[in-house]
């Protein structure tokens, strides 16, 4: 996306971040919430009861109990549409394989088949993935933790210094992958930012395709 507007991935970056922010929401989720909400498509995402005011009632039945002016309205779903496009934007232009079998990249870096999968599918991955990382179980990642994506092969970052020796602190991963990934600027990364982070990646590149959700026990 930034190669086709002529910016930098941090503008990019910035400009997500903007939207959220105009709607008042703190994840890319939270958006594709609000905008499945305004067009009337059918949620297929858990979504908390105070999220949308007036739901259930019917759209009439919310518009005529809503506080907010027919301008204000307006701006909110004009506000709603462009956060709506530079989210759909930079999930389409996540380079997709070309092969009728996907192939990805796990964690150790090996290929293995992918398969695509919705939006439900995608954040539990991304939770996954970040449960995986938080090493202390903190419920949080701290920086060494967050330097774990990044790799210290052949896919390394060619403008951060070399790798360190296996073991060993990483700094310049640890100050790329906090710049991205810590929204808040308080240190450390919370699920809800490193979701909000991975999700366009895992919806446009998918999910190896052995990977299926862990079942959810009932007592």
């Amino acid at each position: 996306m930034a190669l086709d507007l002529g910016i930098s991935p941090h503008a990019v970056e910035k400009r997500l971040k903007m939207a959220r922010t105009k709607l008042g929401l703190s994840s890319s989720l939270a958006a594709a919430r609000l905008l499945a909400e305004a067009e009337g498509y059918q949620i297929l995402v858990p979504q908390p009861p105070d999220l949308f005011s007036g739901a259930g009632q019917g759209k009439g039945a919310a518009a005529a109990a809503s506080p907010i002016g027919a301008d204000a309205r307006r701006h909110r779903k004009g506000s709603i549409m462009f956060a709506a496009l530079l989210l759909m934007a930079i999930v389409q232009d996540v380079p997709a394989p070309a092969t009728d079998q996907p192939v990805m990249k796990n964690e150790k870096g090996d290929d293995v088949t992918a398969r695509k999968v919705g939006l439900d599918e995608a954040a539990a991955f991304d939770r996954e993935g970040f449960r995986q990382k938080d090493l202390d179980h903190s419920g949080f990642l701290d920086p060494r933790e967050a330097s774990s994506m990044e790799p210290r092969d052949a896919g390394r970052d060619a403008n951060l210094p070399p790798a360190p020796v296996t073991g060993s602190r990483d700094p310049a991963a640890e100050r790329k992958w906090m710049a991205k990934l810590d929204n808040d600027r308080d240190g450390r990364v919370s699920e809800t930012e490193y979701v909000d982070y991975m999700l366009p990646w895992t919806l446009g590149g998918g999910v190896p395709a052995e990977w299926h959700p862990a079942a959810v026990v009932k007592n």
